[in-house]
């Protein structure tokens, strides 16, 4: 506390960027009384010139004040004095020296007794001897124009007043000085009206000659421009001249208090508000470009082919676009070079353009095409406009000062109009399309299952041999999905081939709306080979980096597009024929998750944010607003319409599959464990679905991120995609769990059907070959190897070591419950343990250390049927070591049931193992 000192006021520096005061006080200046010279100058500032000298009178320190330089060189400057042709003035037309700066006033020396003797001399006024640049200026001004004030005033018609009869001002140079003089000087700048004269009389008076100046320049510049359409040399030089003098004369409204220069969003009420627009307002409207006929017709943009189908071509909106160029650069060009550039005629003149003849056609244009379909109507909206765009870079890139967002924002204009029609319009058409498809989709979703079996086995054949090529495939499938969405998407109507239309790429003939993507082998190539961890690097090096579901790897597929009415489609030569002749199953087996329907969904979005793009510029907020809408019902549609009805389809067959009914049917054609029916389906259907989330990661990132604005969870287009990938994998762990469920039923069907009799208890004297496995026990190996890759093909590591132990526990009841039915001997052991040798060496490549600690258990309980001596079958079963402590006593001795000679060894296995012995411990009585 003791070294506290409170803070002091402080000075406060003024800013660099601050405007410097009018008046600047000096040092030893005397005040007026209490207030300081400074504002007396700034109140002086507003005095009207012919009042100072009143009030010079006043006081001595008013007549500094009034005398002050300071004061006159502000009104000097603000006079801005134009030289006058024929009026040449040798004080006035001379620039002012620099004002001198003010003498230093020496203090008086400290005297010991006033003086008496009044000094007249030190009374004196000693700055009178110094040289006063602006005062004399000002003065000069003044007794100059009072002859052309008071002639303006007392003649009747200002056209006979001084200003035009003046016999040294003859030419429109002269007058249009003159006329800026005078308005300076009459205006609340200069307050230079003369005595008993009316400020708004003389301001009126003025703004009348202004307007006969201007008509003046007006007909002495039209008469030019008559004289250079006939080629006369030096005629655009004197357009510029006039055009320069009217340009000039713009500040006469302000300075005169007749006309406003408020804002206004049209460039032309900017211009007229700004002044000096007469000569550039009837040079715009002598264009012969106004007064001629158009020689296009907006209905030739609608193109038709057969079967009454319609589709927008924008040839004819180019060659619109090309007569306007034409036109418009000659004439951009010239006004760059007659009018100054401050003045922007050439945005004016673009936007009466605009206003008159694009207008007009861009209306016809809308209505033809609302007449036809609405698709028709948005591809009109968006390619008109983009067909249209050169004109404005045509417009800047002949004036030069004119910015390209500015002649865009004219152009758009037109388009910003109707941009709430379109909106609304694009909305609805691709919800509406979207829902068609899907409707459509699932139509073919209701196909019984037993239709499938046939596809899906041979799709299952065909698969093995390229599971080499699985790699190449998954390495190429996204890469060339990104080359296909950042490929232009444009329409082409169903009924019409891209063959038979041109391809010269300007008129309206629609393009491949996506590429074919596809490998030397067409189809969907997803199973019968588990993916290694180079595959998996390579499909992550092509995936987003964003974060995947767990289901995060699939199989490629080809990307086509079947035909839609009003959709967009492929070419011919990447149509959905020719992709189905290379390759039929996989159209077959995705009938309940469908990669073309998907695509096709992605295709539509795609084209409607493609149009979005063009119309940007007209308004990015509500333009990004429907984008946002757009994907959302994109991510929904997948969402609601697509994976919900197939996942929920599939669950149904796999909850109703009768494995009994259809082994009796296909048990004379193959083994049963080369059917996993409904499994193979349900996990085509979980690789077709994660490939369809991760093209809408690519489609999310390549297409639609950049138009979203904010990516983050605010952003609602980002909540639904996150609701889609969240509610696949609730999709696809209630198919898993289903699975695994039927897969349970589908194993113990098969020991149950396909364990004969005798596997176990062989006739004697019957041949065994111990060394092989049953068929039950082979084709259960098979049948869960088969579901495992597939499961391993379609799950990360973590949840796949869940489902393993789910499976290997659930088969571990199945085989215990299954040993426990079976009758066997002591020759039927040995195949026993040749079973659950296959069973374990199974589980072994799942790499489950708690599933391989119980089947390793499992095997060496099948030395209890090998063992004769009913002692040494007592002390394996109390062997805690035999099961590995994974199972008590008393469940080793279930298994013991199952031997053929149970009932024989019973007493004595019972006797050793519990203590019990009739002759030793049982008492007759």
């Amino acid at each position: 506390m003791d070294r506290w000192t409170p803070l002091g006021p402080t000075r406060a520096e003024p800013d660099a960027g601050d405007p410097a005061p009018l008046f600047q006080a000096e040092e030893e200046e005397e005040a007026v009384g209490t207030v300081p010279p400074t504002v007396v100058l700034r109140i002086l500032d507003h005095v009207p010139l012919t009042s100072l000298p009143h009030v010079e009178q006043a006081s001595k320190a008013l007549q500094a004040c009034v005398r002050d330089e300071r004061l006159w060189k502000q009104r000097w400057e603000r006079l801005a004095w134009h030289k006058i042709d024929g009026m040449p003035d040798a004080l006035l037309d001379s620039p002012a020296p620099p004002m001198p700066a003010p003498r230093a006033q020496p203090k008086p020396p400290p005297t010991q007794r006033p003086s008496t003797i009044v000094d007249l001399l030190g009374d004196l006024d000693d700055t009178s001897t110094q040289a006063r640049p602006y005062t004399d200026r000002m003065r000069r001004a003044y007794y100059v124009l009072r002859p052309f004030f008071v002639s303006i005033v007392e003649v009747p018609s200002t056209t006979s007043s001084l200003l035009f009869t003046h016999p040294n001002v003859q030419t429109l140079d002269g007058q249009c000085a003159l006329m800026h003089n005078l308005a300076r000087m009459a205006s609340r700048l200069v307050h230079g009206v003369p005595a008993h004269m009316v400020d708004d009389i003389v301001r009126t008076k003025l703004g009348s000659a202004a307007g006969y100046l201007d008509m003046e320049l007006r007909t002495a510049f039209l008469a030019q421009v008559a004289e250079q359409a006939q080629g006369r040399e030096g005629a655009e030089a004197e357009m510029r001249r006039y055009a320069c003098l009217a340009w000039d004369l713009r500040e006469l409204g302000m300075l005169l208090g007749i006309e406003s220069r408020g804002p206004s969003a049209l460039r032309a009420a900017a211009m007229h508000a700004r002044g000096g627009s007469g000569v550039a307002a009837a040079y715009i409207a002598e264009r012969p470009l106004f007064h001629e006929a158009v020689p296009h017709n907006p209905k030739k943009c609608i193109h038709f082919y057969e079967r009454s189908d319609t589709a927008f071509t924008d040839a004819p909106v180019r060659a619109f676009e090309d007569h306007l160029e034409a036109r418009v650069v000659d004439e951009v060009a010239r006004m760059h070079r007659v009018f100054p550039h401050e003045q922007g005629i050439e945005l004016v003149f673009f936007e009466k353009l605009a206003s008159d003849l694009i207008t007009d056609y861009f209306d016809g244009l809308l209505q033809n095409a609302e007449a036809h379909s609405p698709y028709v109507y948005l591809e009109a909206f968006a390619r008109s406009y983009a067909a249209l765009l050169p004109l404005a870079e045509a417009v800047a890139h002949a004036a030069p000062h004119v910015a390209l967002p500015d002649a865009q924002a004219v152009l758009g204009s037109v388009w910003a109009v109707h941009l709430d029609a379109y909106l609304a319009a694009e909305a609805t058409w691709v919800q509406g399309m979207l829902d068609d498809l899907c409707q459509k989709w699932q139509r073919n979703v209701r196909r019984p299952l037993t239709q499938l079996e046939s596809a899906v086995q041979a799709h299952r054949e065909a698969s093995m041999p390229l599971a080499t090529q699985l790699a190449a495939e998954k390495r190429s499938f996204l890469s060339k999905f990104k080359s296909a969405l950042l490929t232009p998407a444009v329409s082409v109507p169903h009924t019409a081939s891209a063959a038979s239309l041109p391809r010269n790429g300007t008129n309206g003939t629609p393009r491949a709306s996506v590429e074919r993507v596809s490998s030397e082998h067409e189809g969907y190539v997803g199973l019968g080979a588990v993916p290694s961890a180079d595959d998996e690097e390579a499909w992550d090096d092509e995936a987003s980096p964003t974060k995947t579901p767990a289901h995060s790897r699939a199989a490629s597929s080809t990307l086509t597009v079947p035909p839609h009415p009003a959709s967009p489609s492929m070419p011919h030569s990447a149509s959905p024929s020719a992709s189905r002749s290379a390759s039929p199953v996989p159209h077959v087996m995705s009938s309940m998750l469908s990669l073309d329907t998907a695509i096709e969904l992605v295709d539509i979005v795609r084209l409607a944010l493609q149009r979005l793009e063009v119309l940007r510029p007209l308004d990015p907020v509500r333009i990004q607003a429907a984008a946002v809408r757009v994907n959302v019902a994109l991510f929904s549609t997948i969402n609601h319409g697509h994976f919900q009805p197939g996942f929920s389809k599939a669950r149904e067959e796999i909850g109703t599959f009768d494995f009994a009914a259809h082994d009796a049917e296909l048990r004379s054609t193959r083994d049963a464990s080369e059917y996993v029916g409904p499994l193979l389906l349900f996990f085509e259907l979980v690789q077709i679905g994660d490939t369809i989330q991760q093209m809408m990661q690519v489609f999310f990132d390549r297409v639609a991120a950049p138009m979203l604005g904010k990516i983050d969870f605010t952003n609602a287009a980002v909540r639904e995609k996150k609701k889609m990938e969240n509610d696949l994998d609730e999709h696809v762990a209630q198919g898993m769990s289903a699975g695994i469920e039927l897969l349970v039923q589908h194993v113990e069907h098969i020991v149950l059907t396909h364990q004969e009799p005798r596997d176990f208890y062989p006739e004697a004297g019957a041949a065994i070959d111990v060394a092989q496995p049953t068929r039950a026990c082979v084709q259960c190996c098979a049948t869960l190897r088969t579901y495992c890759d597939l499961l391993a093909s379609c799950t990360d590591k973590a949840l796949l070591d869940v489902f393993y132990q789910e499976i290997g526990f659930r088969l571990y009841a199945v085989l215990c419950k299954h040993l426990k039915r079976q009758i066997i001997s002591l020759a039927g052991g040995f195949q026993v343990i040749s079973d659950l040798n296959a069973y374990y060496a199974f589980i072994v490549t799942l790499r489950q250390p708690a599933l391989t600690s119980v089947f390793g258990a499992l095997k060496r309980i099948g030395s209890l049927y090998i063992v004769e001596e009913p002692k040494e079958l007592a002390k394996m079963v109390r062997d805690a070591t035999l099961s590995g402590g994974t199972m008590r006593s008393e469940d080793m001795y279930e298994f013991l049931r199952s031997r053929s000679d149970f009932k024989s060894i019973e007493r004595n296995v019972d006797s050793e193992l519990y203590g019990i012995k009739v002759r030793e411990d049982c008492n007759v009585m």
